[in-house]
């Protein structure tokens, strides 16, 4: 029995090892996320410590970032922005990745086989499929080491702890974050010791829980120092207004209603939990099942009833009869109630693991199996080099998106002409790709930012946005994506790549307000075909995926 344990586990183990080799192999060749990714948070690290402002002051300006302030990208006392430090981009994220999953493969293993009594057989494999989730890469700890907390709190709980379960409260919220997951984990754990109470369970050790709790609490206000103190309004500036204030979210019921429906049958593309093929229909099917069996269905009830109520906040939460609650109360546009999302893959998965436990053991190793299949090709660094290499589908890798080559060259047509790197506008490509590169941006991506300065920068850009709805509404209501779109060159997905045929007859542009802002320079993914008097090309640019022509603004 125990060979077979140990032949399980190191099975899984050994498969896991497989593909960290596979991600490393792949290095700067793989397809990695764009969204909230490759457009944003890896260029925010990079430009932190690019320009060595870890430990500036809330609202230092990130010249390479429009110039945002500080407090917008994250905390220094999170190991993955130090990992940005201390490594190489790539090699910064792969680390990152490979932490992630190994702590979410340990912890799985050890919450479902201690505390939800899954077979040691089976624990490996649910651990492997869960270890295996595209998680979200600034997210860190935030889904992937949800496992490995519960099991500690659960082992707290029944007083088996040991100095390791309080080292793992006390390290968390160095490598998770508070407003993605951790308040929303902290309220399950909080409604999971009200329950206890209330049912009067005797076992339960609620001061040590309580306590467990106080120290998760206290990491993250120490974490997230800068984001309470701004709370506070210490060491904001006078009169300096997000924003975020001016976001307008105004879904119908019906909207809403579907959004709610779509997010319990597929999930959360930043929280991806996998369950729509697998583990969703096993939970009806079995339902039915240990309803006509009389078996205990409690537990799978409670938890399909609390990811129903999480999918009916998540797609309500933009519901426009709330839009006025929610500007009464300024601080739930900062803090997204909607993030309960988090709590998916730790309940989907658990759920998985509870229907498993009840089935003959060769049946759920069949299950566990297809999971791990499921998830793995979901998985989009292996999932996109099978149909690159076996259908022909290529996608743009992180070396082809950050174009490191032809930004050199970019780089250098400015400096001859500026002599010092000037601030640029970008139309057609994400301007992460130039801040990367260590270009300074007048647009760029941001969660947090003066709302006077989204309102010059729609100034600019007004007689286009008044030409396309679309972009006019993602831009006004929403804005932390505060680009130069342009009508015609609207960005979807990599960006305009040198294969799509697109172009723009012109930018119609505020060019004394632009030229205010000092941007010098418009790099372009399409050609300007009727620059106005106030373009000049300087020169065109291109690789195997990127054309770039170079515009100086006059």
């Amino acid at each position: 029995m125990l060979f077979s344990v140990n032949k399980s586990l190191i099975i899984s183990f050994f498969l896991l090892l497989c593909f960290f080799a596979f991600l490393i192999f792949l290095g700067e060749d793989a397809s990695i996320r764009v969204h909230d990714n490759l457009e944003a948070n890896i260029a925010w690290y990079k430009s932190l410590a690019d320009q060595h402002l870890l430990l500036a002051s809330s609202y230092t300006p990130n010249e390479t970032v429009m110039q945002a302030p500080r407090i917008a990208f994250g905390s220094e006392l999170s190991l993955i922005a130090w990992l940005f430090v201390w490594f190489k981009p790539i090699i910064a994220y792969n680390i990152n990745v490979v932490l992630m999953s190994l702590i979410a493969f340990i912890g799985t293993y050890l919450f479902t086989k201690d505390s939800l009594k899954l077979s040691p057989k089976i624990a490996p494999l649910v651990a492997l499929a869960f270890a295996l989730l595209p998680f979200w890469f600034s997210g860190g700890l935030s889904a992937a080491g949800q496992p490995l907390l519960f099991w500690s709190f659960d082992r707290i709980l029944k007083k088996h702890h040991s100095l390791l379960e309080w080292t793992i409260f006390l390290l968390f919220p160095f490598y998770s974050s508070l407003i993605i997951a951790g308040l929303f984990m902290m309220v399950l754990m909080v409604a999971y010791l009200g329950l206890k109470f209330l049912t009067n369970d005797k076992r339960i050790a609620y001061k040590e829980g309580i306590f467990a709790l106080v120290i998760l609490t206290v990491g993250y206000v120490l974490v997230e120092y800068r984001l309470f103190l701004d709370i506070l309004k210490i060491g904001t500036p006078t009169g300096f207004t997000p924003h975020r204030l001016e976001f307008i979210q105004g879904n119908s019921f019906s909207e809403s209603l579907k959004a709610a429906k779509n997010s319990f049958l597929g999930g959360q593309n930043h929280f991806p939990s996998i369950h729509t093929y697998l583990i969703l229909p096993a939970a009806f099917l079995y339902s039915i099942y240990a309803f006509f069996k009389r078996k205990t269905l409690a537990t799978i009830l409670l938890c399909l009833l609390i990811l129903a109520g999480i999918a009916l906040i998540d797609g309500f939460w933009t519901y426009e009869g709330f839009e006025t609650f929610k500007d009464s109360i300024p601080i739930l546009k900062a803090i997204q109630l909607d993030r309960f999302y988090s709590l998916y893959p730790i309940l989907w998965f658990s759920i998985f693991a509870l229907i498993i436990r009840e089935i003959p053991i060769k049946f759920a190793l069949v299950l566990g199996a297809a999971q791990v299949i499921l998830v793995l090709f979901s998985n989009q660094v292996f999932g996109d080099f099978i149909k690159k290499n076996i259908h022909g589908r290529d996608y743009v890798s992180y070396r082809e998106f950050y174009a490191e080559s032809l930004f050199s060259r970019v780089k250098a047509v400015l400096q001859k002409d500026a002599k010092t790197t000037p601030r640029v506008g970008l139309v057609g490509l994400h301007p992460a790709v130039a801040q990367y590169n260590q270009i300074p941006t007048i647009d760029g991506y941001v969660v947090l930012y003066s709302l006077a300065y989204k309102h010059q920068i729609q100034a600019i850009i007004q007689s286009e946005l008044n030409q396309n709805k679309f972009i006019k509404d993602y831009f006004e209501k929403w804005g932390s994506r505060c680009y130069l779109f342009d009508n015609e060159a609207i960005i979807s997905g990599d960006g305009i790549l040198k294969t799509q045929k697109c172009c723009t007859k012109s930018l119609d542009y505020d060019f004394v307000k632009l030229k205010q802002l000092k941007c010098g320079y418009i790099i372009s993914a399409v050609e300007v075909q009727k620059p106005s008097v106030h373009l000049k090309l300087l020169s065109k640019v291109e690789d195997a995926n990127w054309r770039v022509w170079i515009y100086k603004v006059l």
